[in-house]
């Protein structure tokens, strides 16, 4: 089963916050949805769960119109994180509520794992740290046992050892149920370690999808650079990530054999490439708002 967005058009208070929005989540996949602060994506993900309605464009699974209906309900887990109604509640009676809601809901395996991550029961969650908030629903997502969970900053507030413990769970659930994963995150070094693409929302819209080793033509290069100022070429034709002396980092989100050349000739002491992550391909597609940035600040 495929959850396909198609033209989702959504302004708030007059402000075109989503326009014609399209992507397919296919099953067992996770998928990190990236974004700069104020992009959309809380807004996104409300949209598919039906918190807020589309202006315009269409939710459905396969081909079937998206219907608010409890059979098509149970296939999607989204709520806010960490801030969200389920602080109100303990484990217990959250377990008694999503019960009725989700009728696949896997009781052993919640009880299991609040247990394992040492969450007391009895307390409301509005007592448990912000960490502890946040992992506390994600293991209620995959309890409901829906199709398509959505997380939301997912790994923000765990520490290094339970966020290791939460990507191997999220991982499993995948593996195991099937589960489709959608998570937003500004966290792109970690999304590298966990999903299978990922969705830039830019502009309101998904301005590209990419896997890391899809992008053939992002290249990011180490040199160190002979002459008493750094050669003008490499901020016009990239992005500066760091600079420190006369060593220079470098994101060229065009490559091509003429940077290529540039690169070889003799105004450099030496030249490295490195590996590409998620992190230099966002910053390689707001390479053009990188450089408008730069000049304002040379120029005051």
């Amino acid at each position: 089963m495929t959850l396909i967005l198609e033209n989702i058009s959504k302004k708030i208070q007059h402000q075109q916050v989503l326009k014609n929005v399209c992507f397919e989540l296919n099953e067992g996949e996770i998928v990190g949805l990236v974004g700069r602060n104020g992009a959309g994506k809380t807004t996104l993900f409300r949209t598919i769960v039906g918190e807020m309605k589309a202006d315009f464009g269409r939710i459905g699974l396969d081909d079937q119109d998206y219907v608010r209906t409890i059979s098509v309900h149970d296939q999607l887990f989204y709520v806010d994180m960490p801030e969200n109604w389920l602080a109100h509640y303990t484990p217990n009676k959250i377990k008694s509520i999503l019960s009725l809601s989700y009728k696949d809901f896997y009781s052993d395996w919640y009880d299991e794992r609040i247990k394992q991550f040492n969450l007391n029961s009895k307390k409301r969650v509005q007592t448990y740290s912000k960490g502890m908030r946040a992992l506390f629903t994600i293991i209620v997502g995959f309890a409901s046992r829906a199709r398509y969970v959505l997380l939301d900053e997912p790994l923000d507030g765990l520490d290094v050892l339970i966020r290791d413990q939460v990507k191997q769970l999220i991982i499993d659930r995948v593996n195991k149920n099937n589960t489709t994963v959608l998570i937003a995150s500004h966290n792109l070094i970690e999304l590298d370690t966990l999903v299978d693409r990922i969705l830039l929302l830019k502009d309101g819209s998904i301005n590209m999808t990419f896997a890391i080793e899809n992008n053939n033509n992002i290249k990011k290069y180490q040199v160190a650079y002979d002459n008493d100022e750094m050669l003008a070429f490499l901020r016009d034709n990239g992005t500066i990530i760091a600079h420190v002396g006369h060593i220079v980092t470098v994101v060229f989100s065009d490559f091509d054999e003429s940077i290529g050349i540039k690169l070889a000739g003799s105004d450099f002491k030496f030249i490295e490439e490195l590996p590409i992550g998620s992190e230099d391909i966002f910053r390689a597609s707001f390479a053009s708002e990188a450089h408008a940035w730069q000049k304002e600040l040379e120029g005051e």
